[in-house]
């Protein structure tokens, strides 16, 4: 049973990938899974709730995979580079089905199947609070409203993956990752954090690409 609820959602994020939400058909996902429209029905009542499953499981694995991270002994800037490093090259590695949830996940779904996107989205913000807090606790972050901070966080990786996925070229993974972690560390770090991590933090692109 789980085998068959994995390869569906496997078949989903292809065909969800290729089509959109809109366009994509039970039938070809179904086909492309290799089940019988009956076992995929039996599994997922409707397409809402299957796209639903698709995200936010996708979400969960990337939350696993950061609290697996720092796990580790790392020092604090590693931790906080590795939790950038872990969303965006999931989101790439996800990109059209990052694509239709930035664009298209308010339209045409059932309310039930957003507020359960949201209640995903709003674990892993807290899972970012978490990391913030634990920061301040040990004086490597300055003292904030860790909240509005990790919103701010993941908007802000939201938005330049989206940008990269959109435009490709204008700008590559690096710049991306480079970025976000020099304008968070030099927003963020306590002043004795960042003395530690001198060198060790990046400039931020200075001009765009010609």
């Amino acid at each position: 049973m789980k085998e068959t609820r994995e390869k569906i959602l496997n078949a989903a994020v292809r065909v969800f990938s290729r089509n959109g939400f809109h366009q994509a058909k039970m039938d070809d996902i179904a086909e492309t899974a290799g089940v019988s429209k009956g076992t995929l029905y039996y599994n997922f009542e409707s397409k809402s709730l299957l796209f639903s499953a698709t995200v936010t499981e996708g979400m969960e694995a990337v939350m696993g995979e950061i609290r697996t991270s720092l796990k580790s002994d790392l020092p604090f800037i590693d931790h906080f580079r590795k939790l950038i490093d872990i969303n965006v090259d999931r989101y790439i590695r996800y990109s059209d089905l990052a694509q239709i949830v930035f664009n298209e996940v308010s339209s045409g779904i059932d309310e039930s199947v957003l507020r359960n996107i949201e209640e995903v989205r709003g674990r892993f913000i807290d899972l970012v609070a978490e990391e913030l807090e634990a920061g301040q606790a040990d004086n490597r972050i300055r003292p904030c409203n860790t909240r509005l901070a990790a919103v701010a966080i993941v908007g802000m990786m939201d938005n330049l993956c989206n940008l990269l996925v959109r435009y490709p070229g204008s700008v590559d993974r690096g710049e991306i990752t480079d970025f976000l972690f020099s304008f968070l560390a030099a927003g963020l770090l306590t002043r004795s954090e960042a003395d530690k991590a001198k060198g060790r933090i990046p400039d931020p692109p200075m001009k765009e690409k010609a």
